[in-house]
C-alpha cells in the first residue's frame, strides 16, 4: 500500500510561525511536523509515499529530499494554484494505482494505520475514514456512523447548533483508487465539503474506522504548544531525538549545562545548546538547537526554536520563540506571547500576554508591548554604533562577518594606502575578531598593523605617535558581549560624524573595494607597547620611589590589563602584588587593612579607569580622586590650561587659577576632554599613567595617601543614573524646563540648576545610553543627596505618567 501526505497548507491560523515556513515544517522537539508522518507511514511498512505541496514548496523538497534519509520514497506533486484537498491528491493518480493512505503533513497521531486498513479491506469500503472523539467538535467535520460503521451522516465544521456528534474526521484516510472518479482535474476540490457528500449520496461505500490512539490537528498556536507537551509527557507514541539523560529530562548532542542550572522535567533540550548557570528551565521547556540560556534566565512551559538567544535574567513564561531571535537582559515575555523569525528584543523590554510580534522587528530596550507588532518593518537605519562603540552577544550579534563588515565599513571612509591599527585582550574569539576585521579593513586597499594584546590607553597613545589613520580595539566584557571601540588619527574615540558616515556605509553596503592586488597589507608589531610603557616613565624618580619600597595591591577581571599595570609599577620600583578576578570592593578594602600595602588600585577592563584605596581601606571618591589628577596635572603639566568636566565645583575652579591657568570647561567624556586638553593620555582615562604620577608625587611629598588627599580642595558631589529611553528624554527634559522657569538653569549639555543657599544640581541625558546622570553639588554630602534626589523623585513621576497615558 502506498501513502499521500497531504503537505500545502499555509497554516494561518499559526502565525507568525508560519510567515516564512510551511506549516508541515514547524518544528515538534526538533522535527519537523511532517517527518512525524513519514515515521508513522514507515512504521506501518508504508514507504512509497506522494507528498502534495503548494505553500513555500522548496523549503519541504530541501529538508526531506528524496526521503531516502528517513527510510522511505518520496515524490512529490505541487499545486501552482491551490486545488483543496482532492485536487490536489488528484495530481498524484497515476502514481496512486493501488489502495493508499492518506494522512494530512501537520498533524501528529500515533494511530495504528494497520488496524484501520484491514477495517477498509474487510468493508471493501471506498473510502475509509479514521474517526476521533474531540471534546470540541465545531472546527472539524462531524461524523455519525451506523451499526455496520457506514457513514450515514456528515457535516464539515457545523454551528453549534448544528453539532449533532462528537466524533470527527481526523483527515486520514484509506482510499481505493476509484475514489479519482470522483475528483475533477485541475479544479479545487475538497474531500469534505465536495468528495464525501457525493459518495454518501451515491452510498458508494465510504465508513469510519473508530481510531484508538493519540491525535492533535495542529491548526493553532495553543494546539501547537499543547502538542510538545503531550510529547514531552509521553502521551503520544512518537520517537524523541536526543537521549533521556534522567527521567524526563531530554537531550541531543553535545548540550552543555553548567553549574547551577535546574532543570524541572519534563524538559527538552536540542543539539549544540548551550545553558548557563544558575539558569532555570521549568517544565515543558523546550529549547532548540544551537541556542543559548544565559545566566540566571528562567523558562518555563514554553517553546524556543533553533538559534535562539536568551539572555541574562530573562524570564519567559509560556510563549513561543521563533528560530534566530535575540532576546535581550531582563527581558520578560508572558503567556501566549509569540516571536517571530529572527526578531531582535532588546534589553528590558516587557511583552505582554498573547501578544505577537511578525519576524526580522526589532523592539527597543524598555518597550511595553501590550499589542501585536505586525506591520512596521525593522528600522533599516538602526546605528551599527553607538557613539563610537559597536558591540553586541558574542557569536550571536558580533559575528565574525558583522565584524569584517565593520572594518570594511571604517576602513571606505579612510584614503586607499593609509593604516589601521587593531587590538585585544586575550580572549581566543577576541582574536578570531580581530582577524576577521583586518581583513574587512585590508579589502579596502588599507594596510593593518595588529598591536596583538595591548589595554584602550596605549592603543590609543601609540595611533597618535605613531601616525596611523584610525584603529580599532576588541574586548570581551561582561562574560559574553564583545565591544568594538573605534579610535581617528588623533587617537580620540571618533566624531558623531565619523560615525555616521560608517553607518551610512555598512547599512547601505557601499563598501570600497580595490583590485586584489591592491589590497592592504597585514603585520604584527608589539614593540609599540613597550614604547609606551617607557614613555610612563618619564620623568618619574624609580631610585627614589624604590627607596621608599612601595608595596602595592592591584585587582582586576582583564588578564592583559592587570599585567600591563604591573610590569609598569614594578618597573619604576614598586613591589606589586595582584588579582586577577570578580570585583568585590567591600572584600578588596577589608584586604587593605589586613595588608602590608600602602596604596591599592583597582583597573577597569580597558586599563582607562582607576579605582584608589588608602592604606586603610578607604575607597577614594570620585570628588577626590578628581581633584587629586587636577593637582598632578597643576604640578607635572607645561601647558597653561586645564580641562574640567562641567560637573566639577566652584572650588576645583579657583584652585587652578590660583596656578595662573586657564580653567577649559568641557563634556566630561573622553573625546572632548582629550580635544581642550589636545592629549589623549588624561589621568581621568589612562590608569597606569595616573597610578605612575600618584606614587612619584607621593615619593616627592613623603605623604601617604591619606594625608595628601586632606590637603586637596575636595567638595561633596552625589551622583546617581535614571534609567530613561532615549525617545523619552526630550519630553523629561522639555517639562523639567517648564517647571524650572523660576530657577536659575544653566544649558551646557544637559541642565545645570543652581539653588539659592549654594551649589547645584546638574542632569544630563546620556547621548547614548536610556539614562539621565543626576549630579549634586553642595557643602554637605547629605545636602547633595537631598537636592539629587528631589530631580530624580521628578524625573520617575514624569516617566511613570507618561507610561500611564500610552497604555490607558
Amino acid at each position: 500500500m502506498k501513502g499521500v501526505i497531504m503537505a500545502g497548507g499555509k497554516g494561518t491560523r499559526l502565525r507568525p510561525l508560519t510567515c516564512q515556513l510551511p506549516k508541515p515544517m514547524v518544528p515538534l522537539l526538533q522535527k519537523p511536523v511532517m517527518q512525524y508522518s513519514i515515521e508513522l507511514l514507515k512504521q506501518h511498512g508504508i514507504t512509497d509515499i506522494a507528498v502534495t505541496v503548494h505553500y513555500l514548496p522548496d523549503e519541504i523538497r530541501d529538508y526531506f529530499g528524496d526521503g531516502q534519509e528517513f527510510g522511505v520514497h518520496l515524490t512529490y506533486f505541487e499545486e501552482t494554484e491551490p486545488l483543496g484537498t482532492a485536487g490536489s491528491v488528484k495530481q498524484a493518480e497515476a502514481f496512486l494505482d493501488e489502495p493508499f493512505v492518506v494522512v494530512s503533513g501537520d498533524a501528529l497521531t500515533d494511530f495504528d494505520l494497520e488496524a484501520g486498513i484491514n477495517f477498509h479491506k474487510a468493508k471493501d469500503a471506498l473510502v475509509s475514514i479514521f474517526m476521533k472523539q474531540v471534546p470540541c467538535p465545531l472546527e472539524f467535520g462531524v461524523i455519525m456512523t451506523n451499526q455496520q460503521h457506514e457513514i450515514i451522516r456528515f457535516l464539515e465544521k457545523p454551528s453549534v447548533s448544528e453539532v449533532f456528534s462528537d466524533t470527527v474526521n481526523t483527515g486520514i484516510y484509506v482510499m481505493d483508487p476509484s475514489i479519482f472518479n470522483y475528483i475533477e482535474s485541475d479544479k479545487p476540490v475538497d474531500f469534505s465539503k465536495d468528495v464525501f457528500p457525493r459518495i454518501l449520496e451515491d452510498r458508494a461505500g465510504i465508513y469510519g474506522y473508530a481510531a484508538e490512539g493519540y491525535w492533535s490537528d495542529i491548526g493553532n498556536l495553543e494546539q501547537y504548544r499543547q502538542a510538545h507537551m503531550d510529547l514531552l509527557n509521553r502521551d503520544v507514541k512518537a520517537e524523541i531525538s536526543g537521549i533521556e539523560v534522567e527521567p524526563g529530562i531530554w537531550m541531543n548532542e553535545h548540550v552543555t549545562i553548567e553549574e547551577g542550572v535546574k532543570l524541572e522535567a519534563p524538559v527538552f533540550v536540542g543539539a549544540h545548546s548551550t545553558v548557563r548557570s544558575n539558569a532555570k528551565l521549568g517544565a515543558f521547556s523546550i529549547v532548540g538547537k544551537d541556542s543559548i540560556v544565559s545566566e540566571d534566565a528562567t523558562i518555563k512551559r514554553s517553546v524556543l526554536w533553533d538559534g535562539v538567544y536568551v539572555g541574562q535574567q530573562a524570564e519567559l513564561r509560556g510563549v513561543t520563540i521563533c528560530g534566530g531571535v535575540q532576546l535581550g537582559s531582563k527581558s520578560t515575555i508572558y503567556e501566549q506571547a509569540v516571536l517571530g523569525s529572527n526578531c531582535q528584543i532588546e534589553d528590558d523590554v516587557c511583552i505582554q500576554p498573547g501578544m505577537k510580534i511578525w519576524p526580522h522587528k526589532r523592539i527597543q530596550a524598555g518597550s511595553v508591548i501590550s499589542q501585536s507588532v505586525i506591520w512596521n518593518d525593522q528600522d533599516a537605519t538602526v546605528p551599527v554604533l553607538k557613539s563610537h562603540r559597536a558591540s553586541g552577544i558574542a557569536n550571536v550579534e558580533m559575528t565574525p562577518e558583522h565584524v569584517s563588515r565593520l572594518g570594511a565599513g571604517f576602513a571606505s571612509a579612510m584614503p586607499v594606502g593609509s593604516t589601521f591599527l587593531i587590538s585585544g585582550d586575550d580572549q581566543s574569539f577576541t582574536r578570531l575578531l580581530k582577524l576577521s576585521l583586518a581583513q574587512g579593513v585590508q579589502a579596502t586597499g588599507v594596510d593593518v598593523t595588529d598591536l596583538e594584546e595591548a589595554a584602550v590607553p596605549s592603543f590609543r597613545k601609540i595611533i597618535s605617535a605613531h601616525h596611523f589613520q584610525g584603529g580599532a580595539h576588541l574586548r570581551v566584557s561582561e562574560g559574553n558581549r564583545i565591544v568594538i571601540e573605534l579610535f581617528d588619527q588623533e587617537g580620540l574615540p571618533i566624531a558623531t560624524s565619523m560615525q555616521k558616515e560608517i553607518d551610512k556605509i555598512v547599512t547601505f553596503n557601499s563598501y570600497r573595494r580595490v583590485a586584489f592586488d591592491r589590497v592592504g597589507e597585514y603585520e604584527v608589531q608589539s614593540n609599540f607597547v613597550k614604547e609606551y610603557t617607557d614613555t610612563l616613565k618619564e620623568g618619574i624618580d624609580s631610585v627614589l620611589i624604590e627607596s621608599q619600597g612601595w608595596r602595592v595591591s592591584v585587582h582586576g577581571t582583564d588578564q592583559v590589563t592587570v599585567q600591563q599595570f604591573s610590569h609598569v609599577l614594578q618597573s619604576i620600583g614598586c613591589v606589586v602584588e595582584t588579582s586577577i578576578g570578580d570585583i568585590n570592593m567591600g572584600d578588596i578594602s577589608v584586604g587593605m587593612t589586613l595588608s602590608d600595602s600602602e596604596i591599592g588600585f583597582v583597573l577597569g577592563e580597558t586599563g582607562e579607569f582607576l579605582t584608589v584605596l588608602t592604606r586603610e581601606g578607604h575607597i577614594v571618591t570620585d570628588e577626590e580622586k578628581l581633584a587629586m589628577f587636577v593637582d598632578m596635572h597643576l604640578h607635572y603639566s607645561k601647558k597653561g590650561r586645564v580641562a574640567l568636566p562641567l560637573y566639577a565645583g566652584a572650588s576645583l575652579e579657583e584652585y587652578i587659577r590660583s596656578f595662573q591657568k586657564e580653567v577649559i570647561r568641557t563634556k566630561a567624556s573622553a573625546r572632548e576632554m582629550m580635544i581642550a586638553e589636545e592629549n589623549v593620555q588624561l589621568y581621568c582615562f589612562d590608569a597606569a599613567y595616573a597610578a605612575v604620577h600618584l606614587i612619584q608625587t607621593l615619593s616627592t611629598r613623603d605623604e601617604e595617601l591619606q594625608q595628601y588627599l586632606s590637603s586637596l580642595p575636595v567638595e561633596s558631589m552625589f551622583k546617581q543614573e535614571v534609567p530613561c529611553q532615549t525617545e523619552q528624554k526630550g519630553m523629561v527634559m522639555r517639562a523639567l524646563m517648564e517647571a524650572l522657569k523660576e530657577e536659575e538653569v544653566e544649558l551646557i549639555e544637559g541642565m545645570k540648576v543652581r539653588h539659592p543657599e549654594g551649589g547645584w544640581t546638574y542632569i544630563v541625558p546620556d547621548q547614548n545610553e536610556p539614562i539621565f546622570t543626576i549630579y549634586a553639588q553642595a557643602d554637605e554630602p547629605e545636602v547633595a543627596r537631598v537636592h539629587a534626589n528631589y530631580y530624580i523623585e521628578q524625573i520617575h513621576e514624569l516617566l511613570a505618567r507618561n507610561t500611564a497615558v500610552h497604555t490607558s
